[in-house]
């Protein structure tokens, strides 16, 4: 080793005559380099730690994935199930209704007719109308004549007439034609009732049109022949369809919220001759 020179020297001896041969490698370098081994070789295993978590951590967010396309299909299949399910009970709710109603029918007497006043805010009892319907009504299910009306007193005007109540309740505004201060014009009557309520033809008629409508929600209009026609809107439920024949008292609706509305209640309406008139006009009242 030289003075002043740090390093170290390899002596290469080869076999037979050959010349020796030798490398000087300084110090520092061959520290250098025995760092720079230490350091690649660390990082190269820290890399491998780290490729290991990478693919675990991907095979548990494959994993996941799956599971949660599972949970997703049973959760869309427990969804279908629940959405029959409260159908089969709406429907059972309405079949114990209809049962109920008919039960009621059977044990009032024919041609009763309940007590009831004009007021806003009064308890609307079920009427008796639908018991004399047999009476009134066509002995046909021919298309109804909207031409050739005949007197008051025929038996097919009187089945056309929409005279019971449309339904249970309270009627919580009125027919109303022209607006002031205090009230807005009002084309029918607002019964309030509970969700669900049987909603019944006022007359005999036939089912015009069952469509949904911005403000009245989903609505029924039947025709009953004679210039008549009547409304009913808000409803939950139609269990009736276009171009169907119906008789005074059948169901066909449910009361309910739909369109504008802050609860629920029916929006009932009368039309003769096109023109909408006071339903109070025509349903039957008894005598106090």
């Amino acid at each position: 080793m030289q003075k002043g020179k740090k390093y170290y020297t390899i002596m290469f001896i080869p076999e037979g005559n050959a010349k020796t041969f030798s490398i000087h490698i300084y110090r520092n370098i061959l520290y250098s380099l025995a760092i720079f081994i230490t350091i690649f070789v660390a990082g190269f295993l820290s890399l491998l730690l780290k490729s290991g978590e990478i693919a675990a951590k991907l095979q548990l967010v494959h994993v996941l994935t799956r599971e949660n396309k599972e949970l997703k299909e049973e959760n869309r299949k427990l969804n279908f199930i629940r959405t029959k399910i409260d159908n089969i009970e709406s429907l059972g709710e309405y079949l114990q209704r209809i049962a109920a109603v008919a039960g009621e029918n059977t044990k009032k007497p024919p041609y009763a007719v309940s007590v009831f006043k004009q007021n806003e805010g009064t308890v609307f009892k079920k009427d008796g109308i639908e018991e004399t319907a047999d009476k009134i009504r066509l002995s046909t299910m021919a298309p109804l004549q909207e031409a050739k009306p005949k007197t008051e007193t025929s038996e097919g005007y009187q089945a056309a007439v929409p005279n019971i109540q449309p339904t249970e309740g309270w009627i919580t505004r009125k027919y109303i034609t022209i607006a002031n201060d205090t009230e807005q014009q009002h084309s029918g009557i607002d019964f309030a009732a509970t969700s669900g309520t049987l909603i019944r033809a006022t007359a005999r008629g036939v089912v015009d049109d069952v469509y949904k409508d911005a403000y009245f929600g989903l609505m029924v209009i039947i025709k009953h022949g004679y210039g008549f026609s009547t409304r009913y809107g808000h409803c939950l439920q139609v269990l009736v369809t276009k171009g169907d024949h119906v008789e005074r008292g059948q169901t066909i609706a449910l009361v309910g919220n739909t369109g504008r509305s802050s609860a629920p209640h029916l929006h009932y309406e009368i039309l003769k001759d096109g023109k909408t008139v006071d339903p109070m006009q025509y349903i039957i009242r008894g005598q106090n």
